[in-house]
C-alpha cells in the first residue's frame, strides 16, 4: 500500500467511514460500511453514495434494509454476463456509471435479497396468482415471467425514482404498487417520500 493510500485509508477509518480488518462478511480494510446491514467492497465515493441512497429507500418505505455485501465491477463478467446478480447475501453490480440504470439495478438486486429473507412461501404463491405466473424462479421460464424477477423488478420500481419502466409485463403503475404491497405487507411509498435527501 502506498503511503498516500495508507494515509487516506487511515483518515477514512478515523472518520468512521471504513472499518479496519475483516468485517462482517470477511471484507478487507477497503470496505465501506453503510448503516449496520450493508457493506460495500472497494467502492468509489459515488458508489458509496449510491448504496447509501438505496439503503435509505428501503428504510423510508418502512422496510428493513437487507443484510448484504455489495461488489461493483467494470464489466458484466463479474455478474455472470448480466448487469447485476444477487445470491446468498451478496450483490454484484456491473456498471462504471452511477446513473438511473445503476440505481434501478442496485435496488433490483437488493430486492432479491430482501425477498429471500422476508417473503414466505404462502405470499410467493399469492404473488404468482396475482401476476398470472406459473413458477417462482424456474430457469425454463423466460426471465420476465418468473415470480422472483417480477418481485425484484417491482421492488426496484416502487422504491426507486420511477423514471424507468419496469422491465416486466403488466407494468402499469397501479399493478406494480399492488404487487409491492402484497410482497411487503405495507403501503407503497408515495413518489418522493423515499428520497428526502434527493438524488445520489
Amino acid at each position: 500500500m502506498r503511503t498516500a493510500t495508507a494515509a487516506k485509508v487511515l483518515l477514512l477509518i478515523l472518520a468512521g467511514v471504513l472499518v479496519p480488518g475483516e468485517g462482517r462478511w470477511g471484507a478487507t480494510a477497503e470496505s465501506a460500511i453503510v448503516g449496520t446491514r450493508v457493506s460495500v467492497i472497494e467502492p468509489s465515493r459515488e458508489q458509496q453514495r449510491l448504496v447509501r441512497w438505496a439503503a435509505t429507500r428501503f428504510e423510508s418505505a418502512g422496510l428493513d434494509t437487507p443484510a448484504v455485501e455489495i461488489h461493483f465491477h467494470t464489466d458484466a463478467a463479474g455478474c455472470g454476463g448480466h448487469l447485476g446478480y444477487a445470491k446468498a447475501g451478496r450483490v454484484d453490480v456491473c456498471t462504471v456509471l452511477v446513473n438511473e440504470m445503476a440505481r434501478r439495478n442496485l435496488l433490483h438486486e437488493m430486492g432479491h435479497i430482501w425477498i429471500d429473507t422476508n417473503v414466505p412461501q404462502t405470499v410467493r404463491e399469492l404473488f404468482l396468482e396475482l401476476r398470472g405466473l406459473r413458477t417462482w424462479n424456474a430457469s425454463t421460464d423466460p426471465w420476465a415471467e418468473r415470480g422472483y424477477e417480477q418481485g425484484a423488478e417491482i421492488m426496484a420500481w416502487t422504491l426507486g425514482n420511477r423514471m424507468l419502466t419496469a422491465q416486466i409485463p403488466d407494468n402499469d403503475p397501479v399493478q406494480l404498487v399492488i404487487g409491492f404491497e402484497l410482497l411487503t405487507g405495507g403501503e407503497a411509498p408515495v413518489l418522493g417520500d423515499a428520497d428526502p435527501a434527493g438524488q445520489v
